[in-house]
């Protein structure tokens, strides 16, 4: 039963590894990328969450590299706003269920003091929701 374990983690950490790759990969987000955008960050949390739960090196890795940064830069190269909303859901989901919440570096920060354009749809919701579940 050890080494099925042992099994899943690696081949978690090599799908986080991959995930992370592709993020970086990424110059710019716009109508032609979001969707693909958003699935990658939908990976890494429900990856970073599911090793949180499950082996503490897949959230060393995603502390070391220093993935919350590849989600502000994400936010940062935007020219689409449609991805604000899904990545303050998705860190909000992440925040919510990880039992070693603990993020440094002000990514947080530089996440909540991002030029969010609030004119537009739902985002104020999310992002207050977003501000509810950090603080909390």
């Amino acid at each position: 039963m050890a080494l099925v374990k042992v099994r899943v983690v690696v081949l978690v950490l090599c799908r986080i590894i991959y995930v992370v790759n592709e993020l970086r990969e990424i110059k710019v987000v716009d109508e032609h990328n979001k969707e693909s955008v958003v699935d990658l960050l939908q990976s890494v949390v429900e990856i970073v969450t599911y090793g949180d739960k499950q082996d503490p090196m897949i959230f060393e890795y995603f502390m070391e590299c220093q993935v919350l940064a590849e989600f502000l830069r994400v936010l940062k190269i935007s020219r689409d706003s449609r991805i604000e909303i899904p990545l303050l859901q998705y860190l909000s989901i992440m925040i919510q269920n990880m039992d070693n919440y603990c993020f440094s570096n002000d990514y947080i920060n530089n996440i909540i003091e991002h030029q969010y354009q609030f004119n537009r749809g739902d985002l104020a919701q999310y992002y207050v929701s977003f501000l509810s579940i950090t603080f909390a």
